[in-house]
């Protein structure tokens, strides 16, 4: 798991040895986050296949394998999907702010995560 709770982290994993699709979709991200102008309100998860959800709520604080509402399991509520070449793109926005959680989740077998977004996504 990446953990980029800000931007100075988000440039600083284009540092590191990263698979060809992952790089160019945090560098996507980056670019559109500076251009929006939400760079302080942005964070990036990168969830990857041996991960945990309880990791992923230590992370961010909640679970994307159920409702932030009522808790209900396996019924997803992000507000943006879309699937890229090995990876899941997830967008659960918080509040008015602007503010903003994009997860890049690994499409593995055996990945609960994975197997959600391949239910409940458009592809």
């Amino acid at each position: 798991m990446l953990n980029l709770p800000t931007i100075e982290s988000i440039r600083a994993v284009l540092d590191q040895p990263l698979g060809k699709v992952l790089r160019v979709l945090i560098e996507d991200r980056l670019a559109d986050t500076i251009h929006c102008g939400l760079q302080e309100l942005t964070r990036i998860l990168v969830v990857e296949a041996g991960d945990t959800e309880q990791q992923i709520v230590d992370a961010i604080g909640f679970s994307p394998l159920q409702s932030r509402i009522d808790n209900r399991p396996k019924c997803p509520d992000w507000d943006w999907i879309e699937r890229h070449d090995g990876w899941w793109e997830l967008l659960y926005t918080v509040g008015n702010s602007g503010f903003a959680y994009i997860l890049l989740v690994e499409d593995a077998e055996g990945s609960p995560l994975a197997q959600l977004c391949r239910r409940g996504g458009a592809g």
